[in-house]
């Protein structure tokens, strides 16, 4: 009962609150302001990209998030931001959307808590136009071989915690899998405990 409890009425309140910090927030940074066209942004928590919007770039928003806390935040980030939000509650495993519909698909500290992550990249690429533009910054498996095991080793802990997030995610590897190649990429340890803050960021573009 408490599990339930807090996963539904304090979890999201905590993740909030964390993905605030200024080092992921300097990751945003780095890549958000790339987005164009008609966007969707995967798994959009409280709406913390908005600001970083290049407005001039951007013609539509939409997001999902099954979060209804986190949606409801989003909803309002957005109108402080001047942004017309089209958002869906549900996860992104099965997209309500037709096939080559977006000219920009963001994913920011989400890969790590999807359950079916390769569902969702493929997702991702089906409707993501041609020629369109796959932005991401992530936490994820670090290259280091006893971070890597202590990472294996607190999966529980933090999945419990933080709504399922797993700290060991190859992203890139995982993004190769699901045919996307990668025009740029990034990858290094930033400020924080070692087994949390191994960041992948970059732009990648359909096979």
């Amino acid at each position: 009962m408490f599990g339930k409890l807090y996963t539904k009425h304090v979890c999201p309140h905590i993740i909030n609150f964390a993905m605030q910090n200024k080092v992921i927030s300097k990751q945003r940074e780095k890549i958000i302001p790339s987005a164009r066209g008609r966007v969707l942004e995967i798994g959009i928590g409280s709406g913390l990209n908005f600001s970083l919007y290049d407005k001039s770039k951007i013609n539509d928003v939409f997001a999902v998030e099954p979060d209804n806390i986190l949606l409801e935040k989003a909803k309002k980030r957005a109108l402080e931001n001047n942004i017309d939000l089209n958002i869906e509650k549900i996860s992104a495993e099965m997209l309500p959307y037709e096939n080559e519909f977006f000219d920009t698909v963001i994913s920011t500290y989400t890969m790590c808590s999807i359950s079916d992550l390769n569902s969702a990249l493929k997702e991702i690429r089906r409707v993501l136009k041609k020629d369109g533009i796959f932005l991401f910054s992530e936490h994820g498996k670090s290259p280091d071989d006893n971070i890597y095991k202590w990472q294996k080793r607190l999966n529980p802990i933090q999945g419990a915690l933080f709504g399922g997030c797993q700290l060991d995610v190859d992203i890139q590897t995982t993004l190769n899998i699901s045919k996307f190649e990668f025009h740029n990429i990034e990858s290094m340890y930033v400020p924080g405990p070692k087994f949390l803050s191994y960041h992948y960021w970059g732009t990648a573009l359909k096979k």
